[in-house]
């Protein structure tokens, strides 16, 4: 299976496809479709990136010249690699101190870290605290038991395995969040608990593209997106359509059906956010066990298929992405109410659940 490249004409592929991936090649998640109408001179570039946050990057910029767009590129390529090195949970970098490094020292020491690092972590535990601790950054050693049985199962089908109730139990017992010390005088961050390991998954890209989106605004862009991996940012109006809408394919997570597309929706100025059990996965006597663990069983979330989040702030879809694919229902309602997002899940069988919003941004594709 290869990367889909960007169209440049009908279909600008942002796209998650349906079919079983390794860790090694990561999928998109929805298609920004554009029409052959034309509403301005400024010009459409992009560029694709594949080395950073373990995924793809796709980038589409509208600019008077290449040279504009290059300024655009580098920016993005910069903060891209400073948020891929510093939120890295499994790779050391040179003269970084990163999420690993405080892993590393969990127990012996506390580690300085840039204040983007104190940011995040502060960030996650406000996540957690929303989500009735179902979102903890504490649970990095039960998510890296999955995760390293995952790459042996992967890496060789007759080994597949799933972890021991015992190795979940142990795992799960060090997740306690107030164990961690942020120090946010003295940029330094400390786990009292040597056994506890810091895991970002579920805020960390999100933050990381929200300070990139920033950057990327103060030189001046203002037409655009913003694609890594599942998550999304619309930077402004489509400026290729009278009416400035982007209209978001979000890909059908049912890999038997004919219909790649499970909803378009259009959009203007936000972000959209899929988390889903297609993306990172493996099989094994029958069952398919993917990267979103439910906390409150310790195994993979079986409630959906696909959840997607609409939001101005890609920071909080991200959380709430994952999140909202931990929870049933009419938890999930209340909740998409509570931070005025738009929602689309998708069930085990295929049936989808919208927001009130969300159904209004499916018929705005339609105009």
């Amino acid at each position: 299976m290869s990367y889909k490249k960007l169209l440049m004409a009908l279909v600008l592929v942002f796209s998650l496809t349906s079919c079983q991936v390794q860790d090694d090649i990561k999928p998109k998640q929805a298609e920004v479709k554009e029409t052959t109408e034309t509403n301005t001179d400024l010009k459409k570039y992009s560029a694709v990136f594949y080395d950073y946050f373990d995924t793809v990057t796709e980038f589409l910029v509208y600019a008077n010249d290449e040279k504009e767009f290059d300024q655009y590129k580098e920016i993005l390529e910069k903060d891209l690699k400073k948020y891929h090195q510093l939120f890295n949970t499994y790779d050391d970098f040179e003269g970084v101190n990163n999420i690993k490094t405080i892993n590393d020292n969990a127990g012996k020491k506390p580690v300085k870290v840039d204040p983007s690092i104190i940011d995040l972590l502060e960030y996650s535990k406000y996540i957690y605290d929303v989500t009735d601790g179902k979102i903890n950054m504490a649970l990095g050693d039960l998510i890296g038991l999955w995760h390293d049985y995952r790459e042996m199962s992967l890496a060789d089908e007759k080994k597949a395995a799933i972890p021991s109730e015992e190795e979940l139990k142990e795992a799960a017992s060090h997740s306690d969040i107030n164990q961690i010390e942020i120090d946010k005088k003295n940029n330094t961050v400390y786990i009292k608990d040597p056994d506890i390991k810091i895991d970002v998954g579920a805020a960390g890209k999100g933050y990381g593209i929200k300070k990139i989106v920033e950057d990327l605004k103060k030189a001046g862009l203002t037409h655009g997106i913003v694609s890594v991996g599942g998550d999304d940012v619309i930077i402004g109006e489509n400026p290729a359509k009278y009416d400035g809408i982007w209209k978001v394919a979000i890909v059908n997570p049912d890999r038997k059906s004919d219909n790649p597309y499970a909803s378009i929706i259009g959009l203007k100025d936000t972000t959209v956010v899929t988390s889903g059990d297609y993306q990172r996965f493996y099989e094994y006597n029958g069952e398919i066990y993917h990267h979103i663990i439910d906390p409150d069983t310790n195994y993979p979330s079986k409630y959906f298929r696909s959840v997607s989040v609409v939001h101005p702030n890609i920071e909080l879809a991200d959380a709430l992405s994952t999140y909202l694919f931990t929870v049933d229902l009419e938890t999930g309602r209340k909740v998409a109410k509570e931070f005025d997002a738009e929602v689309l899940w998708i069930d085990y069988d295929f049936n989808s659940y919208m927001t009130e919003g969300y159904e209004n941004l499916e018929k705005k594709s339609e105009d």
